[in-house]
């Protein structure tokens, strides 16, 4: 099994894959040491929660139904990240045709795709889970080790389901459809337990009271909606019930899966996307500054999951809004941190857009312009577009609130252009507009990102809260 072409030998080529994909790889000059301090703090975090569990002890039907709760919205955020890792690995690395075409089965190749995926969506989630584990491990609670093959359970599931999901999605509407649905699945996600988080503003306490209640399980621990969280508390027979359901999920998928998956990547790699009648008869505008301004909007619109990257980091406009409808009562000034903070989000979320679709550098370099024109356009772009996102709100604040004018001027200039800048250095990690390119970025850019927005924004609360 460990000689070529075995599954074993296959398998331990893909993870070497994916780790080299993986962020951390692509950015180890920067923020290995970073990561271990996170690791560090979650670790000591987990500790404090499961100090705190063990001296407050939770009823075992609320348990229940917290770790039912968890596991559900676990179940989605894996699922669609796993979409998107299935289109990858059928798609995007542009080597599954070469494999089929070999004289390795193709179950063979599909079950060691499946359990890459697996493994990639799991890593994340096990670690946070992992950090809680070992914390209540620590105090003498041995049932927690459970939750390590548990989650292994639920990403075999979800990797299972979203590849045959994936494989018909490819075959019927193509990849790029596909990968637009992931998206649009971890968008509606995030909305979703966004509003759920918020719902105490907007139902009435008993009314919310009662359907949680309603969702209590019974004496017994519930039914089957319940086995996955009977598993993670230790329970010995659900966890045995749930690891070989899982099992069987896998195994189902897998053996039915494999003639479809060899069609699917076959059309995958032969897909190429519809053009456009008028897209190869474009003009120059009436200066070459306006041509590569047109070709930056462009690059912009063209982003793979452009409108849901927007939109999840355009969620602190829901409490803005809520504010300006009166829903929450909280000062007006609350507003001014949360749009300039978005400012500051979407701007580095554009320039790193236009920085990692730019393929031609050197042709661009040579063209009859002058050297800070291509920069000066993408930076001012990634401002009109970030601005007209944000534009209605600002204008909102301001007629309420005219005394905030400057604060909040000045705030969103700031983390728009201290954002522009960093991001045209240090772009964050997202994925190519193209498929089979390599992805770029690093995740120091994110944090420095987000501390600097973080950093405007608390400027600006203290302005206007106390000044």
């Amino acid at each position: 099994m460990f000689k070529p072409p075995g599954f074993l030998w296959l398998l331990r080529h893909e993870l070497k894959v994916l780790w080299r994909g993986s962020i951390l790889v692509r950015t180890h000059r920067y923020v290995l040491v970073p990561a271990s301090i996170v690791i560090l703090m979650f670790q000591a975090f987990g500790v404090l929660v499961g100090h705190l569990i063990m001296r407050h002890p939770v009823a075992p039907e609320i348990m229940l139904l917290a770790l039912n709760i968890n596991l559900a919205f676990l179940f989605v955020l894996m699922f669609s990240r796993a979409m998107m890792a299935c289109i990858d690995v059928l798609y995007a690395r542009g080597d599954a045709d070469f494999l089929l075409a070999s004289p390795i089965a193709p179950n063979r190749v599909l079950a060691v795709r499946m359990l890459g995926v697996a493994l990639s969506i799991l890593a994340p989630w096990l670690l946070l889970a992992g950090m809680l584990a070992n914390g209540l491990i620590i105090f003498g609670q041995l049932w927690a080790l459970a939750v390590y093959p548990m989650l292994l359970a639920e990403a075999l599931v979800v990797a299972a389901l979203a590849f045959a999901l994936v494989v018909v999605l490819v075959g019927r509407i193509g990849p790029m459809a596909a990968r637009r649905a992931g998206h649009s699945l971890a968008l509606f996600t995030g909305v979703g337990i966004f509003i759920l988080g918020q719902t105490p503003h907007f139902v009435p306490h008993a009314a919310l009271a009662g359907f949680w209640s309603g969702l209590l399980p019974g004496p017994g621990g519930g039914g089957l909606a319940y086995l996955f969280a009977r598993g993670v508390l230790g329970q010995p027979g659900p966890l045995l019930a749930a690891l070989a359901l899982a099992a069987l999920v896998f195994c189902l998928v897998w053996v039915f899966l494999a003639g479809p998956f060899a069609r699917g990547a076959i059309s995958a790699a032969s897909y190429r996307p519809a053009g456009r009648e008028g897209a190869q008869q474009a003009r120059f505008r009436h200066s070459a500054f306006s041509s590569l301004m047109a070709k930056d909007r462009r690059l912009l619109a063209r982003f793979p999951g452009l409108v849901s990257q927007i939109a999840y980091r355009s969620l602190t406009l829901i409490p803005v809004v809520a504010i300006l409808l009166g829903k929450v009562v909280i000062g007006l000034a609350v507003t001014v941190p949360l749009l300039v903070f978005l400012a500051g989000q979407l701007g580095l979320f554009f320039i790193s857009v236009l920085a990692q679709m730019n393929d031609m550098p050197a042709l661009i370099a040579s063209a009859p312009v002058a050297a800070r024109a291509p920069r000066r356009a993408a930076y001012l772009v990634c401002a009109q577009t970030a601005l007209a996102i944000i534009g209605l709100p600002v204008v909102a604040v301001l007629v309420k609130g005219p005394a905030l004018a400057p604060v909040m001027l000045l705030g969103v200039a700031g983390a728009l252009a201290s954002n522009l800048w960093l991001g045209r250095r240090l772009p964050i990690p997202l994925s190519r507009a193209a498929f089979g390119k390599t992805q770029v970025g690093t995740l120091l850019g994110l944090v420095l990102g987000v501390s600097i927005s973080a950093g405007w924004a608390l400027a600006a609360w203290l302005v206007v809260t106390f000044v």
